[in-house]
């Protein structure tokens, strides 16, 4: 009886197992997987719907002659022709470019991936995670200064987000090589010394005692020469800029050498 038993249980089990193989589409089991390719063009319907924007359905959704697949694998855009990279293009115009996107698992169609009320450029400047609204784990940030080129680096996760024109110290007022932070944030410092007085101007960050990066509204040279006592020169929006998405503690570091002649060096 035991046998028999036995026998009967695998045979039920074998039929429902059949059941389940004939009557469950295959399409809606390999999607369960998450590796549904329905257009066979190399991404997942889940990529395409949740990270690429591109159509499931559609093999080559810019109608570029190149599939979808093979366009992110080289590093190009599947929705803008014409050989288009994806740091050239920026698909639902939320400030960062789609490459970007991808490397921090952003929606390329998507302004808010995580839907937490922020967008994802905001949150990315910011040092957070766009595609999370629950992780409480930071990018890191990082701003480097300079001196040879008279240019800010602002930095996330070590990808570089944007690129400033500056002007740092003269020659005989240096700003200062090494590894700082920022120690303070003020909007408005008035700046008055001997020969100069630039009182109420905005957007200040201390990295040093009496060393800032700030707004410079006194001359356009940035990118150019040196031009201050030691501070860090800045144009007012990218000022701006680093002042609403640096927080106290974020690393600024001075490196190159100070221009000897006052101008960048030209190449």
């Amino acid at each position: 009886m035991t046998f028999l038993k036995t026998t009967n249980k695998i045979a039920f089990l074998v039929i429902v197992l059949a059941f389940c193989f004939f009557a469950i589409p295959k399409a809606h089991a390999a999607d369960l997987a998450g590796v549904l390719d329905s257009d066979h063009d190399g991404l997942t319907d889940t990529e395409e719907t949740t990270l690429y924007a591109t159509d499931p359905n559609n093999a080559d959704t810019d109608g570029d002659s190149f599939l979808d697949g093979r366009e992110v694998d080289s590093g190009y855009s599947p929705h803008k022709g014409n050989s288009a990279r994806m740091s050239q293009n920026d698909f639902d115009a939320d400030g960062l470019n789609d490459a970007i996107e991808v490397t921090f698992h952003a929606s390329l169609g998507n302004v808010d991936t995580d839907a937490d009320g922020y967008s994802d450029y905001d949150e990315v400047m910011s040092g957070y995670d766009p595609a999370s609204a629950t992780t409480n784990l930071r990018l890191s940030r990082a701003v480097i200064v300079d001196r040879s080129t008279q240019r800010v680096s602002y930095r996330v996760n070590g990808i570089e987000m944007k690129n400033f024109p500056v002007s740092t110290g003269n020659p005989f007022t240096p700003t200062p090589a090494g590894e700082f932070s920022v120690q303070r944030k003020r909007e408005y410092v008035d700046y008055i010394g001997v020969g100069y007085s630039y009182p109420h101007i905005r957007w200040n960050l201390q990295f040093l005692p009496h060393y800032y990066l700030h707004t410079a509204t006194w001359h356009n040279d940035f990118g150019k020469r040196t031009r201050s006592h030691g501070c860090v020169n800045m144009r007012e929006a990218d000022a701006a800029f680093l002042f609403k998405y640096l927080d106290v503690g974020v690393p600024v570091t001075v490196t190159g050498t100070t221009p000897i002649h006052l101008y960048v060096a030209s190449k």
